[in-house]
């Protein structure tokens, strides 16, 4: 009797322990839950924004990284802010320091003719030696893969005045000045391994020369060739110092004139 009456409590009991619950306690148990699902959406939102603004202020200075010292393997994302800055910082200082290796420079100097010219215009008073003023423009090339020297093309414009008077000038007694236009396009070899001071040599390159007055065959444009040498001193970073000699030669034959002539002269040069 008394097993079955503990029985009978123990099934009674465990009936209402595992008896379903009511409507109202499944709708209030959803609705909290679909409160709590809320809160987190809110709370992912609010990180995904974050997310996006941190990678805007990142993004820049990513690309910034890696224009100057190429990229990381790793991205940006692994680098504390702080990191990334001095990063940027020393690879824009490291980028103020390396240039590319061309240059603009301005110069003046002598000029001196082999011989004198045009006498039929000029007469026999023209002088041989005067003055230059030009300038040139350095493009790079490429670096020689023996020594890490530069080899750059050069462009080169120069305006020679060649002094003297004469008694045959047309119209009269006057100036026998011969003047000299000469536009060149040469190779450029220079020396960049020894510091701030950085010898160069043109081995051979290519001149038009326009000279007036003409020669004895009435012709006024020459082509010929023109070699050089130089040395130059960067005094900071971006300027530099030189002396410049070149000479310039065309065929006499042609033109029935001499206008072979050697320039020297220093020079300012401003480099990129």
């Amino acid at each position: 009797m008394q097993k079955r009456a503990l029985g009978f409590f123990l099934f009674t009991f465990l009936t209402f322990m595992t008896a379903p619950a009511s409507a109202d306690d499944i709708d209030a148990k959803i609705k909290r839950l679909e409160e709590l699902e809320a809160r987190i959406d809110a709370k992912i939102r609010k990180l995904e924004e974050m997310e996006v603004r941190l990678e805007a202020r990142l993004q820049p200075v990513a690309a910034r990284s890696e224009a100057m010292v190429g990229p990381s393997t790793d991205g940006m994302r692994g680098m504390s802010l702080g990191a990334a800055s001095v990063s940027v910082a020393g690879a824009v200082a490291a980028r103020e320091r390396e240039l590319l290796g061309g240059q603009v420079s301005f110069r003046g100097g002598y000029t001196h003719l082999d011989s004198r010219n045009s006498e039929l215009f000029t007469g026999h008073r023209t002088g041989e030696n005067g003055w230059m003023a030009g300038g040139a423009l350095d493009v790079p090339l490429m670096k020689d893969p023996w020594f890490n020297n530069s080899l750059v093309g050069q462009i080169s414009m120069d305006f020679s005045g060649i002094n003297g008077r004469t008694n045959r000038t047309l119209g009269g007694t006057g100036e026998g000045r011969q003047s000299l236009y000469k536009i060149a396009v040469s190779p450029k070899y220079r020396i960049d391994t020894l510091g701030n001071l950085r010898p160069w040599i043109i081995p051979i390159g290519l001149t038009f020369l326009v000279n007036s007055p003409p020669s004895e065959s009435v012709a006024y444009l020459t082509v010929g060739g023109t070699t050089g040498a130089g040395v130059e001193y960067v005094i900071a970073n971006r300027f530099s110092l030189g002396l410049a000699l070149s000479y310039n030669f065309y065929s006499e034959s042609q033109n029935r004139i001499n206008t072979n002539h050697l320039s020297v002269g220093p020079y300012i040069g401003i480099n990129y």
